[in-house]
């Protein structure tokens, strides 16, 4: 049997010795074993892009993936102790960073390199993304364009992408997923230039943490109205360190943070506002019409700083910031780039 013809159920039916042979860029699904090997390194990818590793990676099997599609599927755990997260912890960003890293596997099929979440278009939440034992969500993804740059040795694939749940409904849709494969030279560079010489300790080592929370912020400047109105500004930072869990798992050997969890800890400052200046009493994530990363927090010692600008209530009760941005600072806040490393646009909550 070639190994195009190969699916799921053939492949779980292989040993480590026999999957370590397959040829990953020519398969067209992967099993759970698989996507752990990638993550690993162990499939000839060592120096280039590689899947996060779990509990980053929520991602049980790929059953498709072509020119033009990519179809795979979760399955949460049966029992609450096997999931890894808290349970009350919001989930939509890092299911959101799922379909970035799909895409990212897609592209990286096409030419070696290191993947990097670049910018999507319109994000809207449909249905609820929270853990419910043994639930069933899919990720259908439908290519839009590749462009590959010759000169650089980059490329850019750009895909629709739509979570589902078993039965077909709409959990969460994202236009215009965007991610971009870098030379490793270029990776190394940016490394030198923003902190990210240090490394990190027992990578990969999971070891059954529980009630993990996705990092936010650990100092919160608080509201600011412009005049008087209801029109507020908000700041908090967030310390980065060598000691943050989410850098063992993403990535192996090129750690650094998830952009989505950067969104995630702005998702996280807006409700807090809601709460305090709107009086939403239960804000979840509800939109976002572009998000954009320049940008990336490797894991030596500094900060980021959220910064929520033009947030405000509009007639339906939602509460909007226009902008959103994440800044890189030293330890005694000094901006190691001028410009933000990611920008959000109308970043909305609702009641939920």
């Amino acid at each position: 049997m070639s190994d195009q013809m190969l699916n799921v159920t053939t492949l779980d039916a292989l040993d480590d010795t026999e999957l370590l042979k397959l040829e990953w860029k020519e398969l067209n699904s992967f099993n759970g074993r698989l996507l752990q090997l990638h993550a690993e390194g162990k499939l000839g990818n060592m120096g280039s892009a590689k899947l996060p590793s779990k509990p980053i990676l929520c991602i049980s099997q790929i059953d498709l993936l072509n020119e033009e599609r990519i179809e795979a599927s979760f399955q949460f755990p049966e029992s609450p102790s096997d999931w890894p997260f808290a349970a009350d912890e919001s989930l939509e960003m890092l299911f959101q960073d799922q379909l970035d890293q799909l895409v990212g596997f897609w592209a990286a099929r096409k030419i070696d390199g290191i993947g990097r979440a670049l910018s999507s278009g319109n994000c809207t939440l449909h249905g609820s993304l929270n853990y419910q034992p043994a639930k069933v969500i899919r990720f259908v993804l439908e290519k839009r364009k590749w462009m590959e740059n010759k000169a650089s040795g980059g490329g850019t694939a750009v895909f629709n992408a739509k979570i589902l749940d078993d039965n077909g409904g709409l959990l969460l849709e994202t236009r215009n997923v965007i991610v971009g494969i870098l030379h490793p030279d270029d990776i190394a560079s940016l490394r030198q230039q923003f902190g990210g010489t240090q490394g990190v300790e027992n990578q990969l080592a999971f070891d059954g943490l529980a009630d993990l929370r996705i990092p936010i912020y650990d100092t919160d400047n608080g509201s600011q109205s412009a005049d008087g109105d209801q029109i507020f500004n908000r700041e908090a930072t967030q310390a980065i360190n060598p000691e943050l869990w989410p850098l063992r798992y993403h990535f192996f050997g090129d750690p650094v943070i998830p952009g989505n969890f950067g969104t995630h800890g702005m998702i996280a400052l807006l409700k807090t506002v809601a709460k305090e200046n709107f009086s939403l009493k239960n804000p979840i994530f509800k939109s976002m019409t572009k998000k954009s990363f320049s940008g990336m927090i490797f894991e030596n010692e500094k900060q980021i700083r959220f910064v929520l600008t033009g947030i405000s209530q509009n007639e339906s009760g939602d509460v909007v910031a226009e902008e959103a941005s994440l800044y890189l600072e030293d330890v005694q806040g000094n901006k190691m780039i001028e410009a933000p490393i990611y920008t959000f646009k109308k970043l909305t909550v609702t009641e939920g």
